[in-house]
């Protein structure tokens, strides 16, 4: 183990130093820092970044357990925790697991072996679940996300709807469905290839993030198509003023190698509860607008008028 900082709370002097001892007889250079009680040990733990605490049991005031349970609820303390005692009591050995502690040693089985290997353990342990909890937080955000633009996908785009048409229900707002189709986008990848329909489709993923107000929220379903969830409030055209925003957003050529390239977007447009009042209908009537405006060359169609009225070009 390499050079560590310890934090020891223990009220026993004599235990603190015969703990300093055991690590030096080790060979550890591990930097110790000593609190008498649980007070003084959560305001160091607080104050320092320390590589593992280890809390006796009997405190001043409080139990060691308490202390474990303390000093957990601070985030920022997210260090090994090992609990150490002068009774061997396997009771107290598993509450101090459930707590959060990484291992416990009963002080009559201490030696400068068994310190130094449980503290070594402990880091060790400690760094392993906290890979695999990021290694777990990548994974989901793989199943919910497109890493190409960093919009969420059609998983996360099935679940959000759900939550965003009850919630619209419960607080009788309006909720816009956007089902959105890039224009001339096969042309891009068969002239320039797929790393230019990368770049566009990276493009058009930062395009929407850019527009997008705090309530909305944008999807990339799959190849060239995209969705929004969207509340809209006030005027009664207010979804097709998002679409006028989106169009007008889209409409600038993107720069790719020297090129200026131009995609545009068409939009299809289902609002709830006046149009569809689930998630599925919802989707497909706002996908019938959008091959409605994709097919007559215009911008937005909504699905409330699937005529060239109400359409903006």
């Amino acid at each position: 183990m390499p050079a560590k900082a310890i934090l020891v709370i223990d009220d026993d002097e004599v235990d603190r130093k015969a703990i300093i001892r055991a690590l030096r007889t080790a060979g550890s250079r591990c930097k110790v820092h000593e609190a008498e009680d649980g007070q003084a040990g959560l305001e160091c733990a607080l104050a320092h970044a320390f590589d593992c605490i280890l809390v006796d049991y009997h405190l001043p005031g409080q139990s060691g357990l308490e202390v474990l349970t303390e000093l957990l609820s601070h985030p920022e303390v997210d260090r090994p925790l090992i609990m150490l005692t002068g009774e061997g009591s396997e009771l107290v050995a598993v509450e101090a697991m459930k707590r959060g502690a990484q291992d416990y040693l009963p002080k009559a089985l201490m030696s400068p072996d068994s310190l130094f290997r449980i503290i070594a353990n402990a880091i060790e342990k400690h760094s392993l679940q906290h890979k695999l909890a990021e290694a777990q937080k990548l994974l989901e955000r793989q199943a919910l996300y497109d890493t190409l633009t960093g919009l969420g996908n059609r998983n996360l785009f099935n679940r959000e709807l759900g939550r965003a048409l009850a919630g619209a229900a419960r607080r009788t707002e309006q909720l816009g469905i956007f089902v959105m189709d890039l224009n001339k986008f096969k042309a891009v990848n068969d002239t320039f290839g797929h790393e230019a329909g990368d770049a566009v489709l990276a493009e058009v993923g930062r395009r929407f993030l850019a527009v997008a107000r705090a309530e909305d929220a944008y999807f990339r379903l799959g190849g060239d198509e995209f969705a929004a969830v969207l509340i809209l409030e006030g005027a009664a055209d207010a979804g097709e003023m998002v679409g006028h925003r989106l169009i007008a957003a889209m409409a600038k050529p993107i720069a790719y190698g020297g090129h200026a390239l131009e995609v545009g977007i068409s939009i299809g447009a289902a609002l709830f509860p006046s149009d569809a009042n689930t998630p599925e209908a919802l989707v497909r009537t706002a996908d019938q607008a959008m091959y409605a405006a994709k097919i007559g060359g215009l911008g937005f169609v909504s699905s409330s008028n699937l005529t060239n009225e109400g359409a903006c070009p």
